[in-house]
């Protein structure tokens, strides 16, 4: 499942990829710092350089997706008015996770649910233990977020349809954060605080994504629900 773990897994490479970018702009970082203190790491790639030695690289970036997604995350978060960093790090990992289609139609790997609807997923509740309540809850939140903020476009084109309008996956995304937060595997997990804060600013969190969106990915874009 996402957990907010992206700045964990970050690589040799990600670090000499961040002290390039700030040196560059007259920074004076070493690698040392950026292994051995997590304070100096975070205030370091809060850095725009940073964000813009990313955007700015024409096809394949040499960074790890963890990396590359933390910091775009970041900063679209900054921008509305969202500096937790932890909840940064959910929202790249997120990314990171939904960027491959098993992950994004599955709510965990040793889960056998395959769900490419939302409604799918609401009638799965009715028959699931409560561990595969929980984990299901947290998959229909950040499939809603996902989709809702990665494919904006695509939601307006089947709004004009008939078909669920943002207010329906704001919503939805929010009593499922809401409700995935008061289970005792959030608390173990280390992620309430993250679920409460989605399901206080799920519309901020989705603007976030907006952005993001239109300025690293084909606006026009509709989601991987292939079989």
């Amino acid at each position: 499942m996402v957990l907010a773990n992206c700045r964990a897994q970050f690589t040799a490479a990600d670090f000499e990829f961040v002290a390039r970018a700030l040196s560059h702009k007259g920074n004076r970082v070493s690698l040392v710092e950026l292994l051995s203190d997590p304070d100096c790491r975070d205030e370091m790639l809060d850095h725009e350089a940073v964000a813009k030695a990313l955007l700015s690289k024409t096809g394949q970036v040499a960074v790890s997706q963890q990396l590359y997604f933390y910091v775009l995350a970041r900063t679209a978060l900054r921008r509305q008015g969202i500096e937790d960093r932890d909840l940064a790090d959910y929202m790249g990992a997120l990314l990171w996770r939904f960027s491959t289609v098993q992950h994004l139609h599955s709510p965990h790997d040793k889960l056998p649910h395959q769900f490419h609807y939302i409604v799918e997923m609401l009638e799965a509740l009715a028959n699931a233990s409560a561990a595969e309540a929980f984990l299901i809850r947290v998959h229909i939140g950040n499939y809603a977020l996902f989709l809702s903020g990665m494919f904006r476009s695509w939601i307006e084109r089947r709004q004009q349809r008939g078909a669920p309008d943002f207010s329906f996956y704001e919503e939805v995304g929010r009593t499922s954060f809401r409700t995935a937060a008061h289970h005792r595997l959030a608390t173990q997990l280390e992620l309430a605080q993250i679920y409460h804060q989605l399901a206080e600013g799920f519309q901020y969190a989705r603007l976030a994504l907006n952005e993001l969106a239109h300025q690293v990915w084909n606006p026009e874009a509709e989601p991987p629900f292939k079989r």
